[in-house]
């Protein structure tokens, strides 16, 4: 359900405590209603349990995990639990060159929000 005026829940999970405020502020600033975690563990929690209901994430935003379980983990346990929501995959590295299994957007931390905007038009 999209919300007026912008506002959509963004899932940003990042390991880095830098990154994740970041990036979290620029979001906020275009609009988004933003949930930072830290881990994969955290991220998959908070998409399980808000799955079918009106405050479910419009996307997730995953960025360069260091710390275990990585991206791939969580992309494979999000499609074991049927939650559908589109995943935008920060790298700062060529986008291109990032394989991940399942239906992911890679693009760079300055392409994250027009990203967003796109996935919104397609809503």
């Amino acid at each position: 359900m999209a919300e007026e005026g912008g506002g959509r829940r963004i899932l940003w999970v990042e390991c880095d405590g830098e990154k994740r405020k970041n990036l979290g502020f620029v979001l906020k600033l275009a609009g988004y209603r933003v949930t930072p975690v830290r881990t994969s563990y955290e991220a998959l929690d908070w998409v399980v349990k808000r799955q079918g209901t009106p405050e479910r994430f419009f996307a997730l935003v995953l960025g360069s995990l260091t710390c275990a379980p990585g991206g791939s983990w969580l992309v494979g346990q999000l499609n074991r639990s049927g939650a559908a929501l589109p995943i935008l995959l920060v790298s700062e590295a060529d986008p291109c060159a990032v394989e991940m299994a399942g239906p992911i957007i890679a693009c760079r931390p300055e392409e994250v929000t027009r990203h967003l905007e796109l996935l919104a038009d397609n809503e």
